[in-house]
């Protein structure tokens, strides 16, 4: 069964990008009116859907996240028209105004923006220090493995110098050898 609602929000409601997200909610459980900021610094929200998601849209709307503090919902509950084909927002005609409101809007999504990335941007650097870590571990161990091979490497290479230096002695001295048998064999 469908109907209609008349709602007056009070509060911080205003210059928050609030009715965007009033538009944004509205969409999402597909009813149709509109929102408008009121002189009195509060805004209406006169709406038509399904009586389920009309109560669900004014338990949505009635936030306090900044920078918006819904303070007070009055609502009034009439019998649906069907005059709306979907869900504007009646923004003024003052066009300096209009653009600093468009502005708050603006602010209000690059929050929710900041408010995503910043969780998914901390998971990320956590994976990268993870991925750092594990890579530096790796360099250190591989480090470590080239300094036992480099310390292994000179030891047999010292061993195998000093074995060809005593090889080498054996040698002079076996020529000094021949050579003196030489020179008596001669005289």
């Amino acid at each position: 069964m469908k109907k209609r609602a008349e709602i007056i929000l009070k509060g911080r409601v205003q210059k928050a990008g609030y009715r965007d997200y009033i538009d944004e909610v509205a969409f999402d459980l597909n009813l149709r009116g509109w929102v408008k900021n009121l002189e009195d610094g509060t805004v209406k929200v006169v709406c038509e859907g399904e009586n389920k998601a009309i109560d669900e849209f004014i338990n949505k709307i009635r936030i306090k996240e900044y920078p918006i503090r819904v303070e007070d919902v009055d609502v009034e509950y009439l019998p649906s028209t069907g005059e709306f084909k979907d869900f504007t927002i009646i923004r003024e005609e003052d066009i300096v105004f209009a653009t600093y409101e468009r502005m708050d809007a603006a602010g209000r999504y690059i929050r929710e923006i900041n408010r995503n990335l910043g969780g998914k941007l901390d998971k990320m650097l956590g994976k990268q220090d993870s991925l750092q870590n594990t890579v530096g571990d790796g360099f250190k161990e591989t480090k470590d493995e080239i300094h036992l091979l480099r310390d292994d490497f000179r030891q047999v290479f010292m061993t195998e110098v000093n074995e060809l230096r005593g090889e080498i002695k054996e040698l002079r001295q076996a020529i000094m050898r021949i050579e003196s048998r030489m020179v008596k064999d001669e005289a």
